[in-house]
């Protein structure tokens, strides 16, 4: 299994720099989001660590030949690692980081190349959503629009919108592009692509929270998601408030766990965390684990 590289002697000579990437707080690759890692198995956290190992080496300047030699892989494919995995932005609003080099994770969603063409069990459809979007993007803009629609604050009104409602809308615009008449998608199916629909609506509320909420539950959800913490308040005396604090550990570690018959178990630890809790006002330790 290939090791894992030092980051400090990465980041005290950094040899290549990325568009977008450089004196950015993206440019410390130990801030990039991680995955459970030793959940992976052994075949995916092998793989998995040569892309890694690969990245570092990479942003440190190792040239091409070097790349080719221990990892497997040339610096056109390690900067399209970066650039096209690690740097994708995630579901939940960060980077992908290391865990855009999860061995079959797929960054970006599927798209439709064949033709359309469903047979009398149903199979053949995949993508066929996003194609038909893709080919009408006035309907695409008009469709989430009102998906995210809400009622005026002022006025009466549905608080949201029936997805029957939504898929009746989406069907009687495509009857006016004449996919009925040319029987195409949804029409030359038995439920008329109700369950895509309803997925695909899912999805755009997923990718906008904050206008979900008040799709669903009126403005006073919205209010509540807008709400603070506290963590902005200012911190002026020692104990008044303290933070947990993860550090991880690279290694890997063997602990022999005592069986009832006498002998040893092996257990491979593949990570290690110190868990620190630290006073915010003075920075001291109060405790660790």
């Amino acid at each position: 299994m290939t090791s894992d590289v030092d980051i400090s002697t990465i980041q005290s000579n950094l040899g290549r720099k990325i568009k977008g990437l450089s004196y950015t707080t993206l440019a410390d690759v130990e801030n990039w989001p991680t995955p459970d890692e030793g959940a992976f198995s052994e075949q995916h956290r092998t793989k998995y660590l040569n892309r890694k190992n690969a990245v570092k080496m990479y942003l440190s300047g190792c040239p091409d030949k070097a790349l080719r030699e221990k990892f497997g892989i040339c610096l056109i494919q390690v900067y399209r690692l970066i650039t096209e995995r690690c740097l994708q932005i995630h579901p939940d609003g960060l980077i992908y980081g290391w865990r855009g080099l999860i061995p079959n994770l797929h960054i970006k969603p599927y798209a439709r190349n064949k033709p359309i063409k469903i047979d009398v069990f149903g199979y053949g459809s995949a993508g066929v959503m996003q194609s038909v979007l893709d080919l009408n993007p006035d309907l695409r803009k008009s469709f989430e629009k009102r998906i995210l629609k809400s009622p005026h604050p002022q006025k009466l009104g549905e608080v949201k919108w029936p997805r029957q409602a939504l898929w009746k809308w989406f069907l009687d615009e495509l009857r006016k592009l004449g996919y009925e008449q040319g029987s195409q998608w949804p029409f030359n199916t038995q439920n008329r692509g109700y369950v895509t629909v309803c997925n695909y609506i899912n999805g755009v509320l997923e990718a906008s929270p904050k206008q979900a909420a008040r799709v669903l539950g009126g403005p006073d959800i919205e209010k509540k998601l807008i709400s603070g913490d506290g963590v902005d308040r200012p911190v002026v005396r020692i104990f008044q408030r303290v933070e947990m604090d993860a550090h991880k550990i690279d290694g890997r570690f063997c602990v022999m766990i005592p069986s009832l018959d006498g002998d040893y178990i092996p257990k491979i630890i593949h990570r290690l965390w110190v868990i620190v809790i630290l006073d915010v006002f003075s920075r001291a330790v109060l405790g660790y684990y």
